[in-house]
């Protein structure tokens, strides 16, 4: 990092100290020469020459040039106007010597400046309507003054393609309101601010806009006294930001706000203020961050949006995201991070040596006439530097081959129209530089190993040799289409425009970098094949009213990253499918628009998508997820969803191969297509099952497991069936504590307290089972709640009513087990203790809760858990035992009362079907066994063979269901002889018993078999 930060020192002190200048000839707007004559002296007022200059060229794409000096002014500049308001303050570029140089000074306690509530720009660019094409500010200071506390430096406004590039703005007091104002009127940007420096101000950078997008540069702010950098709305692509003071360096806000931002370094620094470290990063929308060192501050991040792969180490953040990263196929978590280029700075010539096609070449501007011959004779006569006079419209209606020892074509802001394309070719120079036009031609293509560097102009399409050529950078450019052949580019601020029918981007195997893109119209925006890699960095889609019939990206078998993804709906139709994937030749996968997170406007908005294979690192197995619980009512089919995090370095499959297993069970179970992500699963028994999912990938192998809990039937408060009818015998009510003597029958919540205020709560269900085909052996129970009512987990005792005979008392004044709802009260509830509200039970004492354990037995604890995967859902041995008793009447009473102090408000069956209290049953069916096979009686049991001499006997039993079995034999008269086994059984499984008769007298004896599900009797004899 500090490597990166010092070559950025490097780099830009480089940059700032260029200086720039034209030939004599090339019709620039020099302001210090007729008719203007600023004088550049620091005393003389030149606000009337500059802005004269200005005035008299709108909407032309000239150049009002500043050369070195200091020119005073007493009033804000402002961008030149016409008749119609569309083609107002646009294709204007204000352009200093250089950054050191040519300094704007506003005087000091300037009228018009004074009032931060009404703030004004020394340089104002202009509103809407329309956007304002190729606006910049370049290569100058701009000094505010003191006393100046209502100066905004710049409010600029540019779009497609303008840039505010090597400037400074200095506040003498450090007053005013903000450095750059990027929000003061909608439909700002895209645009590039590069090499910039802010000193003081309230905020260094202010940017907003629902619709705007901006790319930040090498920026470097100090001195600020509320935000360094502040986005309201915007979609901003930041890198190697540099803060140094003692306010927040970033606040990010609003609900379209989406900011990327990386490789900074943000520095507190109180100087001689009484300051304590306060937060680096303020954010309160989307944000995505990496590689930023933060030093001295408080806290790093503070976020309203929850963090994601989160990755902070003392003084970095390595990455933040604020939402889960999106991926199709299996891909790390993290952003490619692909090596970073810096914009190259190639060698000019001097202005001197520069050759013009007008002239001697024969080329004449705003003809219509073909300049195609004269722009290639300057070129094979071996210029190297070619410039184009601006104000001018250049035509060319054949290809035009850049070749022999041209290394750079400046535009100077001028236009190319025509048919014909540049074609580059070897040369002598191995670096090209084609900058500053406001159109070039219908393309370039190109066909040799030269690095080419496009700065500020737009074009029409942009495609390399199949072989490959050399690599590319593109800085505030606009293409229309781009083809690209095993290179690598780097972008920034890179604007695509124009309906096409294809790809926007076809990458054909090679790298791709861009801070800043921006897409209008057409379909999809980028296809990767052959192993191309693209990471984008701050992407804004601007979506048309035409209907997406492509998806929004395409990456086949390659390697893709977005960082800071939105899609604009100004009037148009969203991209239904944003990226569609595939890895060495699988099922395409997609990711669909309405699975994501929107802005108000109804656009996506992706902090992150990763889709790539990497090719470093340790490979990490495979994880492996399914859902912790689920509950299944047979017959039916349970859908089960796995899902596998992998980082694809295995075999680099965009899917791991996976497969479903057995763990435990009573039963078989069958998967409809156990190789499949998801499978439905079916169940031959009841019972609870581990099941297991496995992800391989190649090298490595990571499994979850997940508990299924299978039952025959599920009854609620409302039926005895499980089918959903009613019987009329079951109810869900609840007791109250304040009207003791009123039933609470028809209320739609049912109320458990446990509170000193004489509101204390008990709710009462009861289940009916006298329809249970077979005798029960398994048992849970289902409270339904609102998942936002409760926010922390709520435990309640359960105790089970007692019945040792239908008529049982319940003591004076108490109903029966055969309660109504609409009768039950606070009084008469039965096992009800009045003066006690709830409590914890305690088992040592057997007492507590609220209940008289003379007549309810404690079964336990449930538990309302708002994360649990089943909620409030319990199953244990002592709440089954309970259903397995005999009860006379078939009813059975659960009575809940809270533990802890406080009230939960649970759903009634009166709030509908849905919301009733549920009884999940498994029971014995004697026609089959555990594994599906048809079983007469629910067992096997052998003859008993008997050995002659030795009278040791022996015989074979299969049960068809788990359960526990008493085994004894007893002669003719009842007496028990013996006992043969006394345990548990596993289904389906033959097991042999022994038994010795020795001591049996002759006669006639019974082997009988107790199981929880049937009993079986067999007769034999002994002779002795």
């Amino acid at each position: 990092m500090y490597r990166t930060l010092f070559f950025f020192i490097v780099f830009f002190a480089v940059s700032v100290c260029a200086q720039v200048e034209f030939p004599m000839a090339s019709k620039i707007i020099n302001v210090t020469k007729d008719p203007y004559y600023a004088k550049g002296d620091g005393k003389t007022d030149d606000t009337e020459a500059i802005q004269r200059a200005l005035n008299d060229h709108p909407d032309g794409d000239y150049i009002i040039y500043l050369p070195h000096g200091i020119y005073k002014i007493t009033d804000g500049l402002t961008w030149p106007v016409t008749k119609k308001q569309e083609s107002s303050s646009r294709r204007t570029i204000l352009q200093g010597q250089s950054i050191g140089g040519t300094i704007l000074q506003l005087a000091d306690n300037t009228y018009g400046f004074d009032n931060p509530e009404f703030p004004k720009a020394v340089i104002f660019t202009g509103e809407g309507p329309g956007p304002k094409y190729r606006n910049a500010v370049r290569d100058m200071t701009i000094r505010t003054g003191k006393g100046n506390p209502g100066a905004i430096g710049i409010q600029f406004n540019a779009s497609n393609q303008g840039t505010i590039h090597n400037v400074k703005i200095h506040s003498g007091d450090s007053l005013g309101v903000y450095g750059i104002d990027l929000g003061f009127t909608e439909g700002i940007g895209p645009l590039l601010l590069k090499n910039v420096e802010i000193n003081g101000f309230n905020v260094g950078v202010y940017a907003k806009g629902e619709t705007g997008t901006a790319t930040l540069e090498h920026v470097t702010m100090g001195g600020q006294r509320k935000y360094g950098l502040e986005n309201d709305n915007m979609n901003l692509a930041v890198r190697a930001l540099r803060f140094k003071g003692y306010v927040p360096a970033v606040y990010n806000h609003g609900d379209f706000a989406i900011m990327s931002l990386l490789d900074g370094l943000l520095e507190f620094d109180s100087g001689n203020k009484k300051v304590k470290p306060t937060t680096a990063i303020l954010n309160e929308s989307h944000l995505f961050a990496r590689s930023m060192k933060v030093s001295r501050y408080k806290t790093m991040i503070n976020s309203k949006k929850k963090g994601y792969n989160e990755e902070m180490i003392q003084g970095e953040i390595i990455e933040f995201s604020t939402q889960e990263t999106k991926q199709l196929c299996h891909s790390p978590k993290q952003s490619m991070r692909l090596a970073v280029a810096e914009t190259p700075a190639y060698p000019e010539q001097k202005p001197d040596n520069w050759i013009t096609i007008a002239g001697d070449y024969g080329g004449k501007s705003n003809t219509g006439s073909d300049d195609s011959k004269a722009i290639q004779d300057a070129i094979d006569d071996g210029a190297e530097t070619l410039y184009f006079p601006p104000g001018g419209r250049w035509t060319i209606n054949r290809d035009i081959y850049i070749r022999n020892r041209i290394r750079q074509i400046i535009g100077i802001e001028g236009r190319i129209d025509g048919k014909g394309k540049f074609i580059i070719e070897a040369g002598a120079f191995n670096e090209l530089t084609i900058e500053r036009f406001s159109e070039f031609g219908s393309g370039i293509i190109l066909k040799a190993k030269r690095n080419l560097l496009l700065k500020n102009m737009m074009v029409r399409s942009l495609e390399t040799a199949e072989v490959g050529g050399g690599d590319i950078y593109l800085e505030d450019v606009t293409l229309g289409t781009l083809q690209l052949n095993y290179q690598k580019l780097w972008g920034r601020q890179v604007a695509l425009i124009g309906d096409t029918k294809g790809p926007k981007i076809t990458n054909n195997g090679g790298h791709i970098w861009i801070l800043g893109l921006t897409a209008k119209k057409g379909n999809t925006i980028i296809q990767n094949f052959n192993k191309a890699h693209a990471e984008l960095i701050g992407v804004e889609i601007v979506a048309s009213d035409k209907a997406k019939d492509r998806p929004m990206f395409i990456n086949d078998n390659s390697g893709l990253s977005i960082t800071g993804l939105r899609e604009t709906l100004t009037r148009g139709n969203a991209y239904p499918t944003i990226v569609e994937e595939s890895r060495k030749g699988s099922k395409i996968k997609s990711l669909y628009g309405k699975d994501l997170k929107h802005t108000p406007n109804g656009g996506v908005m992706i902090p992150l998508f990763t889709g790539y294979a990497p090719k470093l690192g340790a490979n990490e197995k495979p994880q492996a997820f399914i859902p912790d619980e689920m509950v299944i009512v047979q017959p039916n089919l349970l859908r089960m969803k796995g899902s596998v995090v992998d980082d694809g370095r295995g075999d680099g499959l965009c899917e791991d191969p996976v497969r479903w297993t057995k763990g435990l069970g009573p039963g078989k179970v069958v998967f409809s297509d156990s190789m499949a992500y998801e499978t439905d699963v079916s169940f031959t028994a009841s019972g609870r099952y581990n099941i297991i999912f496995t992800a391989d990938d190649g090298y490595q192998t990571g499994s979850d497991t997940g508990k299924v809990y299978v039952f025959d039937l599920h009854y609620t408060t409302l039926d005895n069936t499980g089918n959903g009818f009613p019987s009329g015998k079951g109810a869900a009510t609840w007791i109250s504590e304040f009207d003791n003597f009123s039933p609470h029958n028809s209320d739609q919540e049912l109320h458990v307290a446990n509170v000193t205020t004489g509101n204390a709560g008990k709710i009462y269900l009861r289940f009916d089972l006298s329809s249970l085909p077979g005798p029960l052996f398994d048992a849970a129970l289902k409270l339904e709640f609102n998942k936002d009512s409760i926010k922390k987990p709520v435990q309640l005792n359960i105790f089970g009513l007692k019945e040792t005979s239908k008529d049982m008392n319940f003591g004076d004044q108490k109903l029966g087990v055969d309660w109504v709802d609409y009768e039950l009260t606070w009084e008469n509830a039965p096992a009800n203790i009045p003066q006690q509200k709830g409590g914890q039970f305690n088992i040592r004492k057997n007492s507590g809760g609220g209940v008289d354990t003379k007549y309810a037995d404690f079964l336990g604890i449930i538990t309302i858990n708002p994360k649990a995967p089943l909620g409030a859902f319990v199953r244990t041995p002592t709440l089954t035992e309970f259903f397995k008793r005999k009860h006379p009447s078939q009813l059975y009473t659960l009575i809940l009362t809270a533990v802890e102090p406080g009230e939960t408000v649970l759903p009634s069956a009166a709030a509908g079907k849905e919301f009733a209290p549920s009884l999940y049953v498994g029971y014995f069916d004697n026609s089959r066994s555990v594994g599906g096979e048809a079983m007469d009686g629910g067992y096997t049991l052998t003859k008993v063979n008997i050995d002659i001499y030795s009278l040791e006997c022996d015989f074979d039993l299969t049960v068809g269901y788990p359960q526990f079995v008493q085994i004894e034999i007893v002669n003719e008269f009842g007496k028990r002889m013996l006992t043969v086994a006394a345990r548990d059984l596993a289904g389906e499984k033959k097991t042999h018993f022994k038994f010795k008769a020795m001591a049996f007298p002759t006669g006639k004896y019974i082997l009988r078999v107790i199981g929880e599900a049937f009993t079986a009797e067999q007769q034999f004899y002994i002779l002795n």
